[in-house]
């Protein structure tokens, strides 16, 4: 029975229900094979899940039936409301949970169900690589503002407070003259490590808590802020023949699995850890590998709207479709994008399309 038959059948609600069910009973089994480990959440607390997999999309998949199946329902204020103020969707669905990825960049990257297809990966691997930096408002025009008593002239401004390009390359800070300068934390990172190639400090931050908190402790708020996701990255390198494998470590605030986790992850690997992975290889003078990728989510979540047909329609009847054909014991190559296939390489091209296209054209869609 497909998903519309099932909601033709059943209704909406009692689809959900059985797609949370059976995810339910493939998370549990999955423990008993020792693939996951979890812990409930107990009342008003947080479930936690641990995933480890090769590949992103395997490890995508399995937190996407943990998550149906044992996260903790909670609305949240990006949940769809109606004229009286009541819920429209489903509710979301939380839980903290940590991806372990064996092999960031190995194939199969790609699954043929994230939200949206592929479209979007190349524009972001640009936008962490910064070429988007200038879209924000200056910090330095910020601080003069500051300085002259003048903020309440800027704190409207709608342009981006910040990008993670520009917090991990050029964070903001005043030296003891009271002038901005800014740091290259990832010029940091690399100078640690060459410096002493065992060092458990080798890490770079977004959180800046003069703006971030935006509770007016510097005497100034903004009047509409969202505080960055992505919190920090830490790097290990690891002794390994003649080099050494570099292992990533990154923790992000809150985030939707469905649509931001692929490509958050595509982005950052290839345009943050890949610079830091051939800066070390160039100061060191011997080969750095890829290695692992392990992706800690204080608040990851499932969108109850990007789940519910009525909001968005055949994507959402997909994503549940896939609920059951994975506890149906589906095999995975089939909801893979295969690297020996035609969609494959149209995937690639458009995706390198895309990023060309951005680096070329900074200013295309902005407003």
């Amino acid at each position: 029975m497909t998903v519309k038959e099932m909601v033709a059948e059943k209704g909406l609600s009692k689809t959900f229900d059985e797609a949370r069910r059976v995810a339910r009973e493939y998370t549990y089994k999955m423990r008993d094979e020792g693939k996951i480990s979890f812990c409930e959440a107990p009342e008003a607390g947080i479930a936690s899940i641990h995933v480890a997999r090769r590949t992103i999309p395997e490890a995508w998949e399995d937190t996407t039936m943990a998550l149906m199946g044992i996260g903790q329902t909670i609305h949240t204020h990006y949940d769809p409301k109606g004229k009286d103020g009541e819920y429209t969707s489903f509710p979301s669905i939380e839980a903290t949970v940590m991806m372990h990825i064996e092999e960031p960049f190995g194939e199969p990257r790609f699954h043929k169900h994230y939200l949206g297809g592929w479209m979007g990966f190349g524009d972001y691997r640009a936008e962490i690589e910064g070429v988007k930096d200038h879209w924000m408002i200056s910090p330095s025009d910020v601080a003069g503002k500051m300085k002259a008593g003048q903020f309440d002239e800027v704190k409207g401004d709608e342009r981006w407070n910040y990008t993670y390009s520009q917090r991990l390359r050029s964070f903001p800070y005043f030296d003891l003259e009271g002038d901005l300068k800014t740091v290259n934390q990832l010029e940091s990172v690399i100078n640690n490590l060459v410096r002493n190639p065992t060092s458990r400090s080798a890490q770079c931050i977004t959180w800046d808590p003069r703006w971030d908190h935006n509770d007016a402790q510097m005497g100034c708020r903004w009047d509409a802020y969202h505080s960055p996701c992505l919190q920090r990255f830490w790097y290990r390198l690891q002794e390994m023949g003649d080099g050494y494998r570099l292992n990533v470590n990154g923790h992000w605030r809150s985030r939707d699995h469905l649509k931001a986790v692929p490509t958050n992850i595509f982005g950052v690997t290839e345009g943050i850890h890949e610079q830091v992975r051939l800066g070390l290889e160039e100061k060191l003078g011997k080969p750095v590998a890829r290695g692992s990728y392990i992706d800690i989510s204080d608040s990851l979540h499932l969108y109850g709207h990007y789940l519910d047909p009525r909001m968005q329609g055949l994507d959402a009847e997909g994503y549940l479709e896939d609920i059951f054909r994975i506890a149906g014991g589906e095999p995975i190559e089939e909801r893979l994008i295969m690297p020996d296939g035609d969609m494959y390489e149209m995937m690639m091209e458009d995706i390198q399309r895309e990023y060309e296209f951005r680096v070329s054209n900074p200013d295309a869609g902005r407003a």
